[in-house]
């Protein structure tokens, strides 16, 4: 069962069109002929909902047939869709660059602007991770049978590069994260550093990914998902679990959904 609401945000001032897939055994367990189902759901909350909840859904229900993964339910954040296929891909993609990053980056609001054709502004991941815990998580935990302590957040490319904002932000917030091909950049970086100085926990399940073809002369992803995973590892944070798994012969866009399907696996593991 998918259900769509806006929420407009406090914190943003700006609209949000959420999405919410739950379990095939959510409504009637006693009539699901696999069996063991729980009084309470993970959660996965995913980035980028515009293009890719019904991948994430399907791969969150029909996984958890096979009994090794449990089934969740799937909360999309995306933005309301606009008349055309082409007008909603442009609208999420200048929008996100605003939600996602964390800090101002001219160069970026001019180079999207222009491939988007419209205003494009950056630097207020800070406001829009308020948005999802305060208002977001409340609305979920209040209306359906979420298991407050098996969230997930996912993100893939610059929904990966929050993910890993959102890691240090509030690493509580989240019992698991799935960061797709986002290598880390200084602002992150100088972030987790100053946590390493200040915590000795960091109780995450974090999974990395990136498509093998990520790396190269203008391209440094792989290099960089695999040095800030081992670095995180390094630290032997208390209650963190870092994978890390490259997707050979694959690019940006083809590592999508093998990167979710693996990341979903670790973080949904019974």
């Amino acid at each position: 069962m998918d259900t769509a609401f806006d929420i407009h945000s406090k914190h943003t001032g700006r609209t949000y069109r959420i999405g919410i897939s739950v379990p095939y055994a959510y409504s009637s367990p006693e009539t699901w002929p696999f069996g063991d189902t729980p009084d309470r759901w993970p959660v996965v909350y995913l980035l980028d909902a515009n293009f890719w909840f019904g991948i994430v859904t399907g791969i969150v229900h029909s996984m958890a047939w096979c009994g090794e993964t449990t089934d969740a339910i799937v909360v999309s954040i995306g933005y309301p869709e606009l008349v055309t296929p082409q007008a909603m891909w442009m609208e999420a993609m200048a929008r996100r660059n605003q939600d996602f990053t964390p800090i101002r980056d001219e160069e970026r609001e001019k180079r999207i602007g222009e491939m988007t054709k419209r205003p494009v502004q950056t630097g207020d991941a800070s406001r829009f991770h308020q948005f999802i815990r305060d208002e977001l998580i409340p609305t979920v935990e209040r209306d359906y049978l979420a298991d407050s302590s098996r969230r997930i957040l996912a993100g893939h490319s610059l929904g990966g590069g929050f993910a890993t904002f959102a890691l240090f932000e509030a690493p509580e917030l989240f019992d698991g994260y799935l960061i797709g091909s986002a290598g880390p950049g200084e602002f992150d970086l100088k972030r987790e550093e100053a946590y390493a100085q200040d915590h000795r926990k960091l109780a995450s399940k974090i999974y990395f990914w990136a498509g093998g073809l990520e790396d190269g002369p203008d391209d440094t992803t792989v290099t960089d998902t695999l040095r800030f995973a081992e670095l995180l590892a390094s630290r032997n944070f208390d209650g963190l679990s870092v994978v890390k798994q490259i997707f050979a012969n694959l690019n940006h866009c083809e590592c999508v959904a093998p990167g979710f399907q693996s990341g979903l696996k670790f973080a949904l593991k019974k």
